[in-house]
């Protein structure tokens, strides 16, 4: 069954027994918890101790609200192998904090990196030593790593994330899908092809959606068709032109989290109705 959730800090940062209790309320389901982001006095990495984590775990089981991810953003396909690999060592400490913390995964994107840049190959095979070394401790710990493609960072298409998951090969390396993340102005008019490629390449290898929602704005050279300096601009879910309908049809009823990501106290509601309108549509 789907769980619809949130990023922990969407809302500030707050007491560890006050977080949970707060998520709850405005009827959020589960979560992504960076803890050094969302606990009040958690204010670096070095800071989570395992006080921190047993409190953690212990609140949001309380309030019945899952950590679908516990969040460690590292830069894991750096082309700088010394810089990379000190990237690698602080992920792997993330991994022994996620059984501690009661999440189901620890999550990360992989690195920024220019649209039609040079050294892709290299950056890739620097990315996938990064998660072999991140596997390996996974498997002896017992844990599941998600990985979250984007258009912009090295890891950068469907494509070369299922190459890197039948590279690597291994059952607790899962993928994080945010639509969105994936979308440039060039190719957000594929967005379902985009969406349905995910889904056949590796839908059983996926644990959460982050969900955003968008606008294309800028001007456009009516003549040629052709899109000419346009950005995106964030909306409510449901009310821009991700195709949630056709996203949601793969994740119905199965065991995927749906998290909000840039949730306000202003548009929280909407996020949730809409949210869950369009999966009611879904039959």
């Amino acid at each position: 069954m789907n769980r619809i959730g949130v990023r922990g800090h969407d809302f500030g940062k707050m007491n560890v027994d006050v977080l949970p209790k707060y998520i709850k309320e405005l009827g959020f389901e589960a979560v992504q918890l960076a803890p050094v982001k969302a606990i009040k006095d958690i204010n670096s990495f070095e800071d989570i101790t395992e006080g921190v984590l047993e409190k953690s775990k212990e609140e949001f089981l309380k309030n019945d609200v899952e950590i679908s991810v516990y969040g460690c953003y590292v830069e894991i396909g750096m082309l700088d192998k010394a810089k990379r690999l000190e990237q690698v060592d602080k992920f792997i400490k993330g991994i022994s904090h996620t059984k501690r913390i009661g999440a189901n995964l620890v999550g990360t994107e992989t690195t920024g990196f220019p649209l039609n840049g040079d050294n892709r190959e290299a950056a890739y095979q620097g990315l996938k030593d990064s998660v072999l070394r991140m596997v390996e401790e996974a498997e002896k710990q017992n844990v599941c790593i998600g990985i979250e493609p984007v258009a912009r960072h090295t890891l950068n298409s469907p494509e070369l994330t299922k190459r890197l998951l039948d590279e690597v090969n291994s059952d607790k390396l899962k993928v994080i899908i945010d639509a969105v993340n994936l979308f440039t102005v060039e190719n957000i008019h594929d967005q379902q092809k985009i969406i349905t490629n995910c889904f056949e390449f590796f839908g059983d290898k996926i644990e959460v959606l982050h969900l955003k929602d968008i606008t294309l704005i800028g001007d456009r050279n009516r003549d040629e068709m052709k899109i000419v300096n346009d950005t995106f601009k964030w909306e409510c879910i449901g009310n821009g032109i991700v195709d949630y309908k056709h996203i949601f049809s793969f994740v119905k009823n199965k065991n995927v989290s749906l998290l909000r990501e840039g949730a306000t106290i202003e548009s929280y509601k909407t996020d949730l109705n809409n949210t869950r309108s369009v999966l009611n549509t879904i039959q």
